[in-house]
């Protein structure tokens, strides 16, 4: 009988030791990381024409954003990532507005700014402008705001 208790006892020593191992090697490879990596996607190059629309894109908010693509009247320019509290480099535009269509992640979520349309909006016009970007909290769901400013 003691022997059988030994061997038992000796059953349950390896178990959790394999449990053991188990959860150490499995636990890290379920764990999501709070990291997030920005992978940027054809960024779109700094340019400017002083007889033009160009814009820069400032980061009015607490959070980074990752791939900035603003459009304002057709196709997309990508102003990659950007950081809390800094400008892009001004990008050309041939046409823009007070607000734009706005699309942007931060920590792996997208957020969206959709206009409907631009009818009754003053173009910006020939110069130099900032789209400022904010996030705001409400019922713990991030919402993006924008507007622009002459420079």
């Amino acid at each position: 009988m003691a022997f059988l208790f030994v061997g038992v006892s000796c059953v349950n020593s390896i178990m959790k030791r394999l449990w053991l191992i188990f959860i150490v090697i499995i636990f890290p490879l379920t764990c999501d990381s709070t990291e997030f990596e920005c992978e940027q996607h054809n960024i779109s190059k700094c340019n400017s024409d002083d007889k033009k629309t160009n814009i820069r894109v400032f980061n009015n908010s607490d959070y980074d954003f990752c791939n900035v693509l603003i459009s304002t009247t057709g196709e997309g320019i990508n102003h990659g990532e950007i950081k809390s509290g800094e400008n892009t480099c001004y990008r050309t535009y041939d046409k823009a507005y007070n607000y734009a269509y706005v699309s942007l992640m931060i920590d792996g979520e997208d957020l969206v700014i959709q206009p409907i349309d631009y009818v009754g909006e003053t173009p910006l016009g020939v110069g130099y402008f900032t789209y400022h970007l904010d996030v705001e909290e409400i019922n713990n769901k991030k919402q993006l705001s924008i507007y622009a400013t002459s420079n």
